[in-house]
């Protein structure tokens, strides 16, 4: 118990000396440990590539981090703007910090990507040395992301008011002297780099210290200690990971922060698959990335959002609610077609009349008992439903639920079928229209 009490000695956080909570964290810290060991074989294998193909690698990817931290934060950006504007600017992107600055302040638009770039940029070259920033340097981080803003690069003078969130972040006359506090834990801090990186992000966003910009500022900081250590990027995806990652900050601004850790080790799990592939490298810098399931994630992708808003509406009618969690990127949705549960994410929640959470719905990969009964090898993802779990030894909010009766064990959505929704309650198969299986899970959902 003492080693772990370490591990978290000057932060605002601490594990329950009780076994299940010491056993939660043991097994996501192991979890831990293996995504690093393979990312140091990957990499390696990356570099072996060839040093021609390193830059525009790099830029690919950082201008895959900065456009979903941007999409997280609602500023309307895609991969490939990111990556057009870069380019366009890439001789400012090259040229003094101060240069970049002066030259695109007068467009806010192109600013909200080129500086965010530019500060994944300057953080990756700290990483490469193996320097962590100090408090000083945090803020000369934060000047990048919100150049051309009065309060870019300063704390803040006004408390903090979080859309949605009864958070309350620190006073603005505690900040300096908080940000201090973060900034020499981490420079004397020698725990595992994913657990790092967890307690810096949650640490961050807890103390709010800037009047903007402090989710994108505690993920370039994650980033920068992953980097340092090994790991490949954490790209937290909007479409993906955006309520899973909401609701696992919530957790860590009570103090809880297995959720965070927990989902870090995931996402950065399911990159490490991704990057294990044959030909990564020259696919993500073409842009041609699982070309091979990209017409099927075309076909499909379309039918979680009409079955979201067609499921919801019915919901609604009964008092109900149903709460977005995200859908399946096509690299997810490849992960699943391989049965690979890196691939696993969030897709609703249930929420009863009392505005209580009650359900989740979340894909995976199909069972192999759906692909036995149905006669055929399912290449779509399933949904599935968990059960709200209060038990405080368990790492997640939700359980697994083993339904009976009436209540379907696994949803799979076709496209191109007269019937698209196909439902398995133990052993029995039905094909349904999308009307009758919405009407069908609500029932089960709000009985």
């Amino acid at each position: 118990m003492r080693h772990v009490e370490e591990k978290f000695s000057g932060t605002p956080y601490l594990i329950a000396s009780d076994a299940d909570s010491l056993a939660r964290f043991s097994s996501v810290q192991d979890r831990a440990i293996r995504s690093r060991e393979k990312s140091v074989a990957v990499q390696a294998r990356i570099a072996a590539e060839g040093q021609e193909l390193f830059g525009p690698y790099v830029r690919a990817i950082r201008s895959r981090l900065v456009a979903e931290s941007n999409s997280i934060e609602g500023y309307d950006w895609s991969y490939s703007q990111v990556t057009e504007v870069a380019l366009m600017y890439k001789e400012l992107l090259e040229a003094p910090v101060g240069s970049l600055m002066q030259a695109v302040r007068q467009d806010p638009r192109v600013y909200q990507a080129l500086g965010l770039y530019k500060a994944h940029e300057v953080a990756d070259e700290w990483a490469m040395s193996s320097e962590r920033p100090h408090e000083y340097e945090i803020r000369s981080l934060h000047s990048l992301i919100a150049s051309g803003e009065s309060y870019a690069g300063k704390y803040k003078v006004q408390a903090n008011e979080i859309g949605g969130a009864a958070l309350r972040t620190a006073d603005p006359w505690d900040v300096a002297l908080k940000m201090r506090e973060l900034s020499d834990w981490w420079q004397d801090c020698s725990v595992d780099p994913a657990l790092e990186a967890t307690i810096i992000h949650a640490w961050l966003t807890h103390i709010h210290p800037f009047e903007d910009g402090n989710g994108r500022m505690a993920r370039i900081l994650a980033n920068l200690a992953l980097a340092r250590n090994g790991f490949p990027p954490l790209l937290i995806q909007s479409r993906v990971d955006r309520g899973q990652y909401y609701d696992a900050l919530a957790e860590s601004d009570e103090g809880d922060l297995l959720p965070l850790y927990d989902l870090f080790v995931s996402v950065l799990n399911r990159t490490v698959r991704i990057m294990s592939k044959p030909d990564y490298v020259r696919d993500i810098i073409k842009d041609r990335l699982l070309t091979t399931s990209r017409n099927r994630y075309g076909l499909w992708k379309t039918l979680p959002e009409s079955y979201f808003g067609a499921l919801s509406s019915e919901l609604k009618g009964r008092g109900w609610s149903l709460l977005l969690q995200g859908y399946p990127d096509l690299a997810s949705f490849a992960l699943l077609e391989e049965r690979d549960s890196g691939g696993n994410s969030w897709f609703a929640k249930v929420v009863d009349g009392d505005r209580v959470p009650r359900w989740l719905l979340w894909y995976g990969f199909p069972s192999q008992k759906l692909c036995d009964v149905s006669g055929e090898v399912i290449r779509y993802p399933s949904i599935f439903t968990s059960i709200r779990d209060d038990d405080p030894t368990s790492i997640h909010p939700y359980r697994p639920y083993q339904p009976g009766g009436t209540f379907p064990d696994e949803i799979v959505l076709r496209p191109m079928e007269k019937r698209p929704v196909l439902f398995r309650s133990g052993y029995d198969v039905d094909e349904l229209d999308l009307p009758t299986a919405v009407r069908y899970m609500a029932d089960a959902l709000t009985a």
